[in-house]
């Protein structure tokens, strides 16, 4: 004997596979993001949503079937709630290959074959706890192609939540719901071909060991089972909008700590360990080039008459014009408190002290401090690639040692240092 369905449960049964569908993609997205205790903790609500979910969908399948000779459907207490942690279990294994960091094609196949199977055992479970006398007898044809369908599906799903991030941001939502939409789909697909294979002898009466009664709890397990689902899946959402407001906190403040590592935090110039790093990099490159040293000698004299903040100024306001001047140098940095350094393409020393003198003409208007016109007297070092020497302690010292002062104060214009290279 075949019996027949109540549509409105079979329709209710396909919302709660949607909703199962959707949370499995939700989790598999967001826990992949999350690492130590937080990811195991929501990884096993991830597995719990995803299996109460399948179970309830099965659940709620087996009560919108109407019995033959209008039997009373029941259900063994133990076999039901075996076949739901089978689902949970099942669901866990495919949240685990969502999360992983990565799954290869006979990865995925293998696990698509071993939760298929576990859904699968889930269904057949669920329905031996419909315990009767004489049994229920089964076209094996048809639970083959129930089998089928599971491990297609779960493949499918599989692929699905792996991939869905590449939909973008903008499109994510409608593609979730969309793949959702399609799981929902195959997994009622597997349930009632299932049920399709499930026919009952003519004499058949349900065993009075079962303890769950009734055809009336497709119902309300359909919305509990729902609600509570949709539930956590907000909670899952506030908590990982939470993590992601902290990560981007975190990660603002490292960068941060970063850029205060390795800039000025006067002239927002990268400073003398961001300097020596890039000197070894453009050194590793054998291209010829001339390293700039500028010290800025005017720094101590405005600290000591006019404090140290209005010096700082000065070399805030002095880095801006070397920003300006020396637009295609490859580098430009804050050696120290009066020292600053630029990297020239030129190796040849003629040219890089023609940079210097443009330099002092393009700028020969003083330096607004705070309101007030200074003209900051400066000094000019060079060393060049190769010549000068192969590493940076050579070049560095080369450029420090023999210098060419210079003033954009009006008629004194460059002044020869009596330092000698020792």
């Amino acid at each position: 004997m075949k019996g027949t369905y109540a549509l409105e449960l079979v329709f209710a049964s396909y919302c709660v596979a949607v909703i199962a569908a959707f949370t499995a993609i939700y989790f598999g997205a967001r826990v992949r993001s999350l690492s130590g205790s937080t990811k195991t903790f929501w990884f096993a609500i991830g597995a719990f949503c995803l299996g109460t979910g399948i179970w309830s969908m099965h659940f709620v399948g087996m009560s919108a079937y109407k019995m033959p000779m209008e039997m009373e459907m029941s259900f063994d207490f133990k076999l039901t709630a075996t076949s739901l942690i089978i689902a949970v279990l099942a669901s866990g294994l495919g949240l685990k290959a969502i999360t992983s960091e990565a799954l290869s094609l006979p990865q995925l196949i293998i696990h698509a074959f071993i939760m298929g199977t576990g859904v699968f055992t889930m269904h057949y479970t669920g329905m031996f706890a419909m315990k009767m006398d004489p049994a229920m007898q089964y076209d094996n044809f048809l639970v083959f192609i129930s089998g089928v369908i599971a491990v297609v599906a779960c493949g499918a799903a599989l692929w699905i939540c792996r991939n869905i991030d590449k939909a973008g941001e903008r499109y994510s939502f409608w593609v979730k719901l969309v793949a959702a939409l399609v799981m929902g789909v195959a997994i009622c697909g597997m349930h009632y071909t299932g049920m399709a294979a499930v026919s009952f002898p003519i004499e058949s009466q349900m065993a009075a060991s079962n303890t769950l009664r009734g055809n009336w709890m497709g119902t309300p397990t359909a919305i509990a089972s729902s609600i509570f689902i949709l539930l956590l899946v907000y909670i899952a959402f506030q908590d990982f909008r939470e993590l992601e407001r902290i990560k981007k906190e975190k990660m603002a403040t490292e960068q941060t700590a970063l850029h205060a590592a390795f800039n000025d935090k006067i002239t927002n110039l990268p400073n003398r360990t961001a300097f020596e790093d890039q000197l070894l990099k453009v050194i590793g490159k054998s291209d010829s080039f001339t390293l700039l040293y500028l010290e800025l000698n005017s720094y101590r004299d405005m600290s000591k008459h006019y404090g140290e903040a209005q010096a700082q100024e000065l070399a805030r306001t002095f880095s801006e014009r070397l920003r300006g001047s020396f637009g295609e140098a490859i580098y430009i940095a804050r050696n120290s408190t009066t020292g600053f350094f630029v990297l020239l393409n030129s190796a040849n020393k003629s040219e890089a002290t023609q940079q210097a003198k443009q330099f002092v003409d393009k700028n020969d208007q003083p330096l607004n401090i705070n309101g007030e016109s200074y003209w900051p007297t400066f000094s000019v070092g060079f060393s060049s690639y190769p010549s000068s020497g192969t590493n940076t302690r050579l070049l560095i010292r080369q450029a420090q040692v023999v210098k060419t002062k210079f003033s954009t104060q009006p008629v004194t214009r460059m002044v020869k240092d009596e330092a000698v290279v020792a």
